[in-house]
């Protein structure tokens, strides 16, 4: 039977650790293919005059299996944190995230307005933080700039262009903290509404995300099981589509300029890169989830 639920709340810390680990998995998977292509061009070097470089390179290649993973997962905390704590200051406010289950199982559609508005506030709150901190560096940076500028140069020597870069970077400081949010929100708002009318248009013919829920106490479920086809062939489909929308406009413009063929060519990439890519991004996280849940604690989410 089909219900309709809303997300009314996540747990903080089990979403921060579990989203922080997957990113920490996928930052060694990153580490193993730099490390085998660093490898290789470490022995394409080994009998060339840049051969003194070769040792670098593996060396280099052999500490990222230390820094992908532990960076990835440092750099991810904050993030993801912020991303729970504030969907759940918002829920009571602009309304959750509404999604229908079928038999608890899965997640058939969700409401597009909803899901994209939450989403949007979220971004466009994290945005607005991050461009507190990044705007006044950068007026901070052009300050330097111009204290550089006069002590190693005559006023003569200075440029013409640089007290209009100084104006400019402090006024830009501003419209950062200003624009920025406001930027963020429209874009991610567009972006996710088209995912979720792509989502609820395909899940009749290719099947929804399929999820194993565990009941908790007050209307609280950990997300036991992710499965991992189910949420790849879906993503992979709403990818496919997109890349077919952006193909058939590049194919155009390059009928137009005479290099059709190309546009063809770019149009299938799109469409069969975009759909195996993803389908192999997600269905491999969906599996590195399901490994990781029984040993460092699922995502719990309130369901009402």
């Amino acid at each position: 039977m089909k219900s309709l639920k809303e997300l009314k709340a996540i747990k903080i810390v089990p979403f921060t650790l579990m989203t922080a680990s997957l990113n920490a998995v996928w930052g060694f998977i990153f580490a193993i293919i730099f490390l085998i292509f660093g490898g290789f061009i470490a022995s394409i070097i080994a009998g060339t005059e840049l051969a003194p470089l070769s040792g670098a390179i593996v060396g280099i290649s052999v500490a990222g299996l230390v820094v992908f993973p532990v960076g990835s997962f440092l750099l991810s905390i904050v993030p993801h944190f912020l991303q729970a704590l504030f969907y759940n200051l918002l829920v009571p406010r602009l309304g959750a995230i509404k999604i229908e289950i079928d038999e608890m199982t899965e997640i058939v559609r969700a409401e597009v307005v909803p899901f994209a508005l939450i989403v949007a506030a979220v971004l466009a709150i994290i945005q607005f933080l991050y461009e507190l901190v990044a705007s006044p560096l950068q007026a901070v940076f052009f300050e330097v700039l111009s204290a550089l500028a006069a002590t190693a140069a005559t006023p003569a020597e200075i440029p013409a262009e640089l007290p209009m870069m100084l104006q400019t970077g402090a006024l830009g400081a501003v419209l950062n903290i200003i624009i920025s949010p406001i930027l963020t929100f429209i874009g991610v708002f567009i972006g996710m509404a088209i995912l979720v009318a792509l989502y609820n248009l395909l899940t009749p013919k290719l099947g929804g995300i399929k999820v194993e829920l565990a009941q908790m106490a007050d209307n609280y479920f950990g997300v036991e099981n992710i499965n991992p086809v189910s949420i790849g062939l879906i993503l992979g489909a709403i990818s496919a589509v997109i890349g077919l929308i952006v193909g058939i406009i590049v194919l155009i413009i390059a009928a137009l300029g005479g290099a059709a063929v190309e546009g063809l060519i770019t149009l299938l990439g799109l469409v069969i890169g975009g759909f195996i890519g993803v389908f192999i991004v997600y269905a491999i996280t969906a599996y590195i989830y399901n490994v990781l849940a029984p040993r460092i604690g699922s995502y719990k989410i309130k369901l009402e």
